[in-house]
């Protein structure tokens, strides 16, 4: 039985809603062989690799990447991206708390949004630890937004909107489940394992967006808030939501954009 939440019912659109803009795939291709000077021999490894958006890029510059997902829906939709061209990238069916890899196998490890998703993720972040070489570097991402609290990262509209659907479907009896870690947990094990950490961010964009277009996103169930919900509740839910919208902002016009940044965690000394 596996410890991860599946993307399979998403697979087809996830790219399309949680893809990086154009032009901001290769700066942070960019930002991470820079930071990480790989050579022909560096083996790069990733847990949640899910339809390759972060190891596509680096897997075209001819460097070996290996990656796991639980999502057989999601790593088809990375090898259609393959077809036609030449790569070093083995993409398997695994679960990240059981790695079918031995020990000290790989020179750079990447987490991107993965965590949250995993119950057991201290032994996924085990396992990582694991199958990489001493001295190696490990790169370590919880998203472009964290709901779990206010700070810089937040957009304060999308933050609202948020914790707004999280006290509806509650009120429902349905509140959001808990899964895995939230970011501060992880930062915290790897301190406490004794690795140090450097904050560094490989990209800046502006994102457009507005109530309307986060409440349709919703409405397509594009995320894992609403995956639990029954048909009936959810379709209350959402109504809920829409009318509390259209009083808390005004319009479903109102304008939520802001700057997305991709910030990445540099681990050190760890493994």
């Amino acid at each position: 039985m596996t410890s991860t939440i599946s993307f399979d019912r998403v697979s087809d659109i996830y790219d399309a809603t949680r893809g990086l803009p154009p032009g901001i795939s290769e700066q942070v291709t960019d930002f991470i062989l820079n930071l990480v000077s790989p050579t022909a021999e560096t083996k790069f490894f990733e847990t949640g690799i899910g339809t390759g958006r972060i190891a596509v890029p680096i897997a075209k510059r001819g460097y070996s990447y290996t990656g796991v997902d639980i999502s057989e829906k999601m790593l088809a939709e990375l090898h259609r991206k393959l077809e036609g061209i030449s790569y070093r990238l083995t993409a398997i069916k695994a679960d990240a708390t059981s790695l079918p890899f031995a020990d000290n196998s790989f020179d750079v490890a990447l987490t991107v949004h993965v965590f949250h998703l995993v119950s057991a993720w201290k032994q996924a972040l085990a396992e990582i630890r694991r199958v990489l070489k001493p001295g190696s570097i490990y790169l370590y991402t919880h998203g472009t937004l964290d709901y779990t609290k206010g700070s810089e990262d937040i957009n304060q509209g999308k933050f609202d909107f948020h914790q707004r659907w999280e006290a509806i479907i509650a009120g429902y009896g349905y509140p959001l489940p808990r899964y895995g870690a939230i970011e501060e947990e992880v930062l915290t094990e790897l301190r406490e394992q004794g690795a140090t950490l450097e904050t560094v961010v490989a990209a800046r964009w502006a994102s457009e967006l507005t109530v309307g277009k986060l409440l349709k996103y919703y409405e397509n169930k594009v995320t894992r808030h609403s995956w639990h919900l029954p048909d009936d509740i959810f379709a209350r839910a959402i109504q809920d939501l829409r009318e509390w919208s259209l009083q808390h902002y005004g319009s479903l016009d109102y304008d939520l954009s802001g700057e997305t940044r991709f910030k990445i965690v540099v681990v050190r000394n760890w493994a």
